[in-house]
């Protein structure tokens, strides 16, 4: 699996990066837990997801295909 940066993320972003590839197998089968013990979802897995900076999450909008910046 890999990890996509879009726009124009700082150098600092690719150690991130990179440290989210690594570990994407065992977040996305987290994820997929969480989905059956919390939710009671059964039978679906997390594909995908998207990661934005904390601090620009207010302003960033996504749906289920792509992320925008807003205003």
């Amino acid at each position: 699996m890999s990890v996509q940066a879009i726009g124009n993320p700082p150098p600092e972003a690719d150690q991130l990066r990179a440290e989210i590839e690594q570990q994407l197998p065992a977040i996305i089968a987290s994820f997929s837990q969480v989905l059956r013990e919390q939710f009671g979802f059964e039978g679906i897995r997390v594909g995908g997801f998207t990661i934005v900076p904390e601090e620009a999450a207010a302003s960033i909008s996504c749906n289920e295909e792509n992320c925008s910046i807003d205003g």
